[in-house]
């Protein structure tokens, strides 16, 4: 079994996809590792967020009204726009998603894999940028013509032979996972479980946040006449981790542009995060906390950006960012977005109900870009209890150490395990075992 994840192949307008090149080279590593570990079948996860359906300039581009779009106008139960145009919206996107070269290398790079290894199978665990799966089974089968490998859709993978639990991960995401808004919002008092099929159904403010305020950036820099090797530049601004970083990051990113460029970038921030925080989906969200001290949501923490910076002109913004940055140095708290998913992987119920030494060894997640792997337990058996993430295939941006500039590197990682039968050299009999590949590139291209 291989699993990788976050490959966010988009519709290339506001996001660059991963280079085709990339895949040719996880074929080639799928097929080898097979032969060398003696694989008896090759199961593919591809662990969600694989096709990004909401990271696109669509709606705006289309100049479909915030009233139309997939988080405006009536919400239904599911948080999403109740408008049967909806669907056709999606459809299209993902049309567009899987005629780009990337999505086309991805294809022929699995059907190579069906012919030269063992039993191929492809699971495409459903994340929160490709969550309207779940409500439009026509994206699946859209999927399913374009790149026949992949058969099976899904929450989860368990296998006891492989010892593993894999999930997106999104789940433990307050952001990204709506749960916790079905309960406290969309249908107050049903009470629904965090796993529970309707909770995956729920649309999260972070799929607006992509479309209107990190996909509106992009568009409205074009159209305001933003040099494009600026708004090249700005289409990494999803690759940004934090994202609450994106105002210090954009003001960085301008800093030795001309003023009137410097101008139209601080014009492309205000419309889109006011196309956020004025849709329908917004609005409802802030519904969810009221202490806007403490425990603030997503909304509130924007709201209170969009009030600190957005000044009557662009001439006080780079003082009002560094005001920002005092303020987020002073109350971390308010500001800093935390990692759930390992406690999250703690608490999963194969580790808390099954005792010590169970098959199921390792929790696996994507979802928040950073490779890692941390161990719960270790028994003298060698047997383990242990969470990994699997990291992306994208950049990944982050502020340096300076606390004035930013820096990123592209990844690449690749999780392998292995049943009892399988990769048998110098391997207890009857153990299942895993390889983790992280791949780190720094490289300026042209």
């Amino acid at each position: 079994m291989v699993l990788v994840s976050d490959l966010h192949l988009t519709d290339e307008r506001v996001a660059r996809n991963v280079n085709p090149e990339a895949f040719q080279l996880f074929g080639d590593e799928v097929a080898a590792t097979a032969v060398k570990r003696g694989a008896k079948e090759t199961h593919v996860v591809l662990l969600g967020d694989t096709f990004d359906v909401v990271r696109s300039d669509y709606w705006l581009r289309e100049r479909i009204g915030p009233a139309d779009r997939p988080w405006g106008g009536d919400l239904d139960q599911t948080g999403m726009n109740a408008s049967s145009a909806v669907e056709r919206q999606f459809q299209v996107v993902m049309r567009d998603i899987l005629a780009t070269p990337a999505a086309q290398t991805l294809a022929a790079t699995l059907a190579e894999l069906e012919r030269t290894t063992p039993a191929l199978s492809v699971t495409c665990i459903i994340g929160n940028h490709d969550r309207v799966l779940w409500n439009f089974p026509s994206l699946q089968d859209q999927i399913r013509r374009a790149i026949p490998p992949i058969s099976t859709f899904g929450a989860k993978v368990e296998s006891a032979e492989y010892g593993v639990l894999a999930r997106h991960g999104h789940e433990w995401d307050a952001n990204t996972h709506g749960w916790e808004f079905r309960n406290k919002v969309l249908v107050p008092g049903e009470n629904i479980g965090r796993f529970s099929p309707e909770a995956y159904q729920v649309m999260a403010i972070g799929e607006a946040l992509t479309a209107e305020l990190m996909g509106g950036l992009i568009y409205h820099a074009a159209r305001l006449g933003t040099p494009a090797a600026i708004v090249e530049q700005l289409k990494d601004v999803n690759n940004l981790r934090p994202m609450l970083h994106v105002f210090e990051w954009l003001e960085w990113l301008g800093a030795h542009e001309r003023r009137e460029d410097q101008e139209r970038l601080y014009e492309a921030l205000r419309l889109s995060l006011d196309g956020l925080l004025g849709c329908s989906l917004a609005r409802q969200w802030d519904r969810m906390r009221t202490d806007v001290i403490v425990s603030a949501d997503l909304v509130d923490r924007l709201q209170q950006a969009r009030q600190l910076l957005m000044g009557p002109d662009f001439r006080t913004f780079r003082g009002r960012v560094e005001g920002l940055k005092r303020l987020e140095r002073a109350f971390p708290v308010l500001f800093r977005e935390e990692d759930r998913l390992r406690e999250g992987a703690r608490s999963e119920e194969v580790f808390r109900s099954s005792p010590l030494g169970s098959p199921v060894q390792r929790v696996v997640y994507g979802h928040t870009h950073r490779a890692r792997h941390d161990y719960f337990h270790g028994n003298q058996d060698g047997t383990v209890q242990m969470y990994i993430n699997t990291g992306t295939y994208l950049p990944l941006i982050t502020e340096a150490a300076d606390g004035q500039s930013f820096a990123s590197s592209i990844q690449m990682v690749f999780v392998y395990l292995y049943r009892g039968d399988e990769d048998l050299d110098t391997k207890q009999p009857g153990t299942t075992s895993m390889d983790m590949w992280t791949g780190i590139r720094r490289k300026v291209y042209l």
